[in-house]
């Protein structure tokens, strides 16, 4: 009879345990649902700025990162890099897929992940997961490109199929009314210089387009008042900021690809135009007659903008 009792008394712990789990696991897929879910395909590793973009996207909780693809050259070690920022903010579980590789090299910030093999980076190739995801998500996911668009060229090419499935790009990237120096002539921004055809695919795709050019990311010189504040907090995110900000050796990052994440965000801190945008042999990106291919941003707050990153990102790391 006790042995008896002991077995009903383990089966309903059972069923309680197993509905509770299934209560919690439909509760986070509920919440998952209503989160913007977004892909960053970055060529992280080369400028600062592409880390802090990371930051802020894994850290917004109003946000789903499905994944991170890495372009441009060497994207294995990009993908490394990528993947041990997330493994030591905490955010383990957001896999990283390298994109197809080139010549362009990493600078010294892969020193910071040099050997890292964590079970987040993953062997399926980028374009292969950016495919997959769209495919399970059509209509809902938002591609956030902050590098030379290599990948998403390679995704509409192989699978023009997946064009209407896309809910729009957002590209840091071209230039249209002012230089690096935040005036006129217009010059060939590098992320569309590094491969003019995968822009010129990305386009003409007919997908919806918003283009965070150097009209808006120029100026946004992250000096060193808000650096202090930043790396003040003294959490494990801003501690590897500070460090591969000290590796890339420059006192001064331009965060150019976070305010192409923030306008995803819906947090634009700018203005925009509709334009039709060709892209050049060269990379230029001119402005021409036609009808409109893409939403370019313009007239943006920069002390608005920088005020507001800094205190996201402190925000994320309170307890």
């Amino acid at each position: 009879m006790r042995r008896l009792r002991n077995i009903t008394g383990l089966l309903l712990a059972t069923l309680v345990f197993t509905a509770s789990s299934g209560s919690a696991m439909a509760q986070r897929t509920s919440q998952d649902s209503n989160k913007m879910k977004i892909i960053l395909d970055t060529d992280i590793g080369d400028d600062i700025d592409d880390v802090y973009a990371l930051a802020l996207l894994a850290t917004r909780p109003n946000v789903q990162l499905l994944g991170v693809t890495t372009a441009w050259g060497y994207t294995r070690e990009r993908a490394q890099l990528a993947a041990k920022f997330l493994k030591v903010i905490g955010k383990p579980d957001i896999p990283v897929y390298a994109g197809r590789r080139g010549d362009a090299q990493i600078r010294d910030q892969y020193l910071w992940a040099k050997d890292y093999s964590g079970h987040n980076i993953k062997s399926e190739e980028a374009v292969a997961f950016l495919k997959r995801s769209i495919d399970q998500h059509p209509g809902e996911i938002t591609l956030v490109a902050v590098g030379p668009l290599v990948n998403i060229g390679d995704l509409l090419t192989r699978y023009p199929d997946v064009k209407p499935k896309i809910k729009r790009i957002v590209i840091m990237g071209g230039s249209v009314h002012v230089g690096y120096n935040n005036q006129a002539p217009i010059v060939a921004e590098w992320n569309i210089k590094c491969d003019p055809r995968a822009a010129r695919i990305v386009y003409t795709s007919g997908v919806p387009l918003v283009m965070a050019g150097l009209e808006v990311t120029t100026m946004m010189k992250y000096d060193a008042p808000h650096q202090r504040k930043l790396y003040a907090c003294g959490t494990p995110l801003t501690d590897a900021l500070a460090a591969l900000t000290y590796l890339w050796n420059n006192p001064v990052p331009t965060l150019y690809d976070p305010v192409a994440v923030a306008y995803a965000l819906g947090e634009s801190h700018c203005e925009h135009e509709q334009r039709h945008v060709e892209v050049m042999d060269d990379g230029i990106t001119k402005i021409t007659d036609g009808a409109p291919n893409c939403t370019v941003l313009i007239n943006a707050n920069k002390d608005a903008f920088l005020d507001w990153y800094t205190d996201s990102i402190l925000k994320s790391q309170k307890p």
